[in-house]
């Protein structure tokens, strides 16, 4: 029988992700008294951020803890999320190193976590010993990938996304240029070609919705709601994954839309959104409040309750927002259309 593993022996690689290498620092676990570890004292090594990088950095990390008695096979990873940089390094240490469950940590959090520290530099290798340091004592669960066909509509929704804001800039320095015939031609091109590329993306996001029947059938049930076309959808679906695996209070979470209390002493009262989900997903959900507030008669009696218990209009928008995206994920969850006449009380 395989006995259980004690997370306080676990050894922990802190890496710090680039765009050709990485810095790994490994924490050993040893004696209470020595803890906590200077993170000066952490080992520390640069690699390719390769395949073989990867290799070199097992073979590293087993001379590491052959020579500290560390316990065998006990051993995870660590990284900040550094978009594709760091999921490529993800494929790659779960093909050589599965054992090592990597976890994929929101920068922001590890960056605060590095200031609280307060080291007086800043290096690459100060950073991997301290996100090393990090894992040992926060101990963050292993990141879950995401199906192919949601890697593939995150990448063409966020790919539209940012065309889309190409779009609206080329289209406002239009409106700047004047009395240059030639520039206002060529700018007119350019935003012909960021319409014809936006549509281009469009065919793509809904061939692949329609090559994968659970996408299809989720987005299905999520455009039954007032406001949701299938951009919005395939948006919300991207950026949250497969909504199945959150209860609503996760995803509310999750998003960023969770209202967060900020109170202390008694001049400092108030109370806003957190702002720790996608960007992406919270614009695609305001657009989408717009049209659902304006058909809907529950969201719009939600954003006038709101309004008339003294809150400002944009708190009663981001209320419709949250409310529109648990919706969306009963509907899909549930495999059910909308029902304007369904009325629960929350």
């Amino acid at each position: 029988m395989q006995t259980k593993k004690d997370p306080s022996k676990t050894t922990w690689i802190g890496i710090d992700v680039a765009k050709n290498t990485f810095v790994a620092g490994i924490y050993i676990p040893g004696n209470p008294d020595e803890n906590p570890r200077k993170i000066s004292d952490i080992p520390v090594a640069e690699f390719e951020r390769t395949r073989g990088g990867v290799k070199a950095l097992y073979e590293w990390t087993y001379y590491h803890r052959n020579k500290n008695n560390a316990e065998a096979g006990n051993m995870r990873a660590v990284m900040e999320a550094t978009g594709r940089y760091s999921l490529e390094l993800y494929d790659h240490l779960m093909d050589e190193m599965p054992l090592s469950e990597p976890a994929i940590e929101d920068g922001k959090v590890i960056s605060d976590y590095i200031k609280s520290l307060k080291l007086r530099n800043k290096t690459d290798q100060l950073d991997a010993a301290a996100i090393a340091k990090y894992g040992a004592e926060r101990r963050p669960s292993p990141y879950l990938e995401l199906p192919e066909e949601y890697k593939c509509l995150r990448e063409l929704t966020r790919q539209r996304s940012a065309i889309k804001t190409q779009l609206v800039a080329a289209k406002a320095r239009l409106g700047e240029v004047c009395n240059f015939s030639k520039i206002i031609k060529i700018q007119k091109d350019l935003i012909k070609c960021f319409e014809k590329a936006i549509k281009s993306l469009e065919k793509e996001i809904t061939k692949c919705i329609n090559e994968s029947a659970d996408l299809c059938e989720d987005v299905k049930f999520a455009c039954s709601v007032p406001g949701v076309a299938e951009i919005t959808a395939a948006t919300i679906l991207a950026e949250c994954g497969p909504l199945d695996k959150y209860t609503s209070r996760q995803l509310g979470a999750y998003s960023g839309l969770a209202p967060q209390q900020r109170n202390s002493g008694t001049s400092v009262r108030g109370c806003r959104i957190n702002k720790r989900g996608p960007a992406r997903l919270r614009q695609i959900l305001y657009m989408s409040s717009i049209t659902t507030s304006s058909k809907d008669i529950n969201f719009k009696a939600l954003h006038s309750r709101i309004t008339q218990q003294g809150k400002k209009p944009l708190q009663a928008r981001c209320a419709v927002m949250r409310k529109l995206l648990i919706l969306v994920r009963a509907v899909v969850v549930n495999k059910t259309f909308y029902d304007k006449n369904f009325v629960k009380n929350a």
